[in-house]
Parts: C-alpha cells; structure tokens; sequence
C-alpha cells in the first residue's frame, strides 16, 4: 500500500480517527494525506476584495488550520513522518473527496463515522453510499472517538461469492502486517439449504487462490445479517468488519441505510473497511 488518504472536518471529535489514519499508515508503511473539504459562504456584492482574492486566502487560511490541526493533536514534525496536508473548496463533501481521488488515486479512504457535532452534518452514511458507488477506492470507516489498537482480528462478511477471493487477497496485504487472522463470516438465511457445502466450495477455492495461512470460518445462525455480524463482533472481539459491496445488494447499503440508523449504531462499534466488487 502506498497511499492513504484521510478527509476530516478538523473537529476535536475527530482527533481519534486521526491518531488512527497516522499509526495504521505507519504500520503499512503508506504516505497519508489529511484532506480537508471547506466551503465559502457567499460573498456579499460590498466587499472590497474580488471572488477570486478571497478564495486564495481561504485556501491559505484552511490549509493553516489543517496544519495546526495536525501539528498539535500528532505532536509530530510532519515533513519528518510521511503525512501531507490538502485541502480543496466545494459545497459538497464527498463531491470534493471524489475529484481528490480521481485526479490522484489512493490505495485507501479513511473517513470518521457519523459525527453530529460536525458543522456540515453527519459525516458518514450517505457520503460513504455515494463514495462506494463510485468504486474509487476501499473505504474505512472509523467509529467516534475509537482509539486505534493492534488489530488482530478481521471479521469478513461473506456471501461465499467468487468476487470475495478478490477482496479477501487484498485483505490479506493488510492483515499480514499485523499477522493477525482474517475470520470468514457467513450468516444464511431461511431459504439457504447447502450452507456448509457451499463454504466447503469456498473454503477450497479461497486456500487455492490466497496464499495467508492465517484465514478461519465461522456461520453465524441470526434472525437477520445485521444481528448475526453484531453476535460475531461481539463474540471473538473482531478488531475490523470488512464487507464487499456488491451492486444492488451489497450489506453496506443495507448497514448505512437510513431507516436502521439505530441497528448501525448497536452494530458497528469497530472500523468497517469496504471493497467494491
């Protein structure tokens, strides 16, 4: 992994996230980028400097504070430690993230879970929806105030699907420099009948194809995916829950969704790390 790049709205809430994007880049041994997204309010026609002056020096002022937003919540020369500090204006976050992005892709988003003392809103959910459509880049989410810790558990929710073994071997990239274990999560449902047999198939193709040694499986029997990846979290005290998102039914879209807000906040108490199929 080369490059990580964390979008932060500079909150004090957000100092955790923070101290979170620094340690993992330093563990995988990545550039992180803090990127910042600003929005100038209108300009009333009295002013006496142009649109264009004034866009300069907010530019040079956002850039300051996300500086000095680093500066003192890493406590770290950043010229020293492979962290670079952007920031861009428009009234959309994840518009402004997106064109980051594209001009200058990156091997992964960091951003900060639902932050409601955040001036622009919440800052998750559906910038993250409309971030994964776009199948830019994987995307880790951070719950509030979550402190950074080793990780040695990855939960993967799987489908027993082939486009899996794809993210999974990326996945492995990330869990070998933690040597820890990367768990393959399943909850079926009522209408599933070879359950076994189909992770039996899985199982095979997966250990053919990835070379991480360090790789178990697990079914989940729950009422519905949201429980059944909740007891597991829960359960072996996953560190990370990675999901693929698949088109049309992927679990992210289902987990963010607005309509189970509650559900997400009972079920994502750690990071959630999602690949695009």
């Amino acid at each position: 992994m080369d490059t990580i790049l964390y979008a932060t709205d500079c909150n004090r809430n957000s100092i955790s996230t923070l101290i979170y994007a620094k340690k993992l880049s330093e563990t995988l041994k990545a550039r992180l980028v803090v990127f910042h997204v600003y929005d100038i309010p209108p300009v009333g026609t009295s002013n006496i400097r142009s649109s264009e002056q004034l866009k300069v020096l907010a530019m040079k002022e956002q850039k300051e504070l996300l500086k000095n937003y680093c500066l003192t919540n890493l406590n770290q020369d950043l010229k020293k430690n492979q962290l670079s500090c952007e920031v861009a204006e428009n009234s959309s976050i994840s518009k402004g993230i997106r064109d980051r992005i594209q001009k200058d892709p990156v091997d992964l988003l960091i951003i900060g879970m639902k932050d409601e003392h955040s001036a622009r809103g919440f800052f998750s959910g559906n910038i993250a929806n409309k971030l994964i459509d776009k199948n830019l880049c994987p995307i880790l989410i951070i719950p509030p105030e979550y402190s950074y810790k080793s990780i040695e558990k990855i939960a993967y929710a799987s489908d027993f699907e082939a486009a899996d073994i794809i993210a999974i071997e990326k996945l492995a990239e990330i869990a070998e420099q933690y040597d820890a274990e990367i768990e393959v999560v399943h909850i079926p449902t009522l209408e599933e009948y070879a359950a076994m047999q189909q992770m039996e198939w899985f199982k095979e193709l997966l250990e053919a194809q990835v070379p991480y040694k360090k790789i178990s499986f697990h079914m989940v029997l729950a009422n519905s995916i949201e429980q059944g990846l909740r007891m597991h979290i829960g359960d072996e005290n996953a560190d990370v829950l990675v999901m693929l998102e698949r088109e049309n039914k992927g679990l992210f879209a289902t987990v963010f969704n607005r309509d189970i807000v509650k559900r997400m906040e009972t079920l994502v108490t750690v990071p959630i790390l999602c690949y695009n199929s």
